[in-house]
């Protein structure tokens, strides 16, 4: 039988939230080797603060690598030789949680945290030997997708998700799409005015840049989500599609870049919420030079 990855925490309703599971039904088991008889199942729209150790184990566990990624990095702003950090699949950012440079490290000192914390997260997995892993976010989704409330029954009404803020763009809370459902009146409004503004300028525009993309004179560079600049192209792994920079929407979570960007696979705009240390690969029109980057010259 499978272990469903949940929430775990002293208190029912604020404190501290772990990521685990429950061994033999009964034995709480977290991620990050956090060990109290007194943790217990959680609700998932609760005040707690969830434990930072145990999101960066989430990660390692959801985010697929990148070909060729290196085992250590060091951290951001330090030479190479300097102290070596273990970094989470797909992110520049270690398992003790520091910002980590896009080289390879050269140091034989690694980081006591994070070798703590992958140490903890292996000897998690050995134990939950059926994991049941719930599904990484999509890299991006349809924008006209309805979606339904958090923790409520209202199975009639859909609303337009808000990538800034994760929302509904009327400000309730949302769980998940909810198919054949009739759009919520304020939602609908902002939506559609959106859309049209982006169908008539937007689009059009972006479908001009895309064009002959591959045959222009650009950099190409492996860099973070946070570098991103309209008019910019990147991939990201776990998804086969080059996403085209069209706008920043907003900066307001510091852990997360909100973009508007063009799929040239799919044709269309769409919305996207992205991890400012998430790695990627960044594709950039215009001479340049930096570290590591790989010129591409038109023919």
């Amino acid at each position: 039988m499978s272990l469903p990855l949940i929430r775990l925490a002293i208190g029912r309703t604020n404190g501290t939230a772990h990521y685990g599971v429950l061994l033999d039904g009964a034995q709480p088991l977290t991620m990050c080797a956090t060990h109290s008889p007194d943790l217990q199942p959680i609700g998932e729209n609760t005040a707690h603060t969830l434990c930072q150790s145990c999101t960066r184990a989430w990660l390692s566990l959801t985010t697929s690598s990148s070909s060729g990624e290196p085992d250590a990095r060091p951290a951001a702003g330090t030479g190479v030789s300097a102290m070596a950090h273990r970094p989470i699949p797909g992110h520049l950012l270690g398992y003790c949680g520091k910002a980590l440079d896009n080289r390879r490290s050269a140091a034989r000192r690694t980081c006591a945290n994070c070798t703590r914390l992958s140490d903890a997260l292996a000897a998690f997995t050995k134990r939950a030997v059926e994991l049941d892993l719930p599904v990484a976010d999509p890299c991006h989704v349809d924008d006209a997708v309805l979606w339904g409330t958090k923790g409520r029954a209202n199975l009639v009404t859909g609303h337009y998700r808000d990538a800034v803020s994760g929302k509904a763009h009327c400000g309730r809370p949302l769980d998940q799409p909810l198919p054949g459902a009739q759009p919520c009146a304020p939602c609908r409004r902002y939506w559609e005015e959106t859309e049209v503004l982006r169908q008539i300028q937007t689009l059009p525009r972006m479908r001009e840049q895309s064009t002959d993309w591959t045959d222009r004179v650009r950099e190409i560079f492996d860099d973070t989500v946070a570098v991103l600049e309209p008019g910019d192209a990147y991939t990201v792994s776990g998804c086969a599609q080059r996403h085209h920079v069209a706008e920043t929407l907003g900066r307001l979570h510091t852990g997360h870049a909100e973009l508007l960007v063009y799929l040239d696979g799919e044709d269309r705009l769409s919305e996207v919420r992205v991890r400012r240390e998430r790695l990627i690969t960044v594709e950039r029109p215009g001479p340049g030079k930096r570290e590591g980057e790989r010129r591409v010259f038109a023919v």
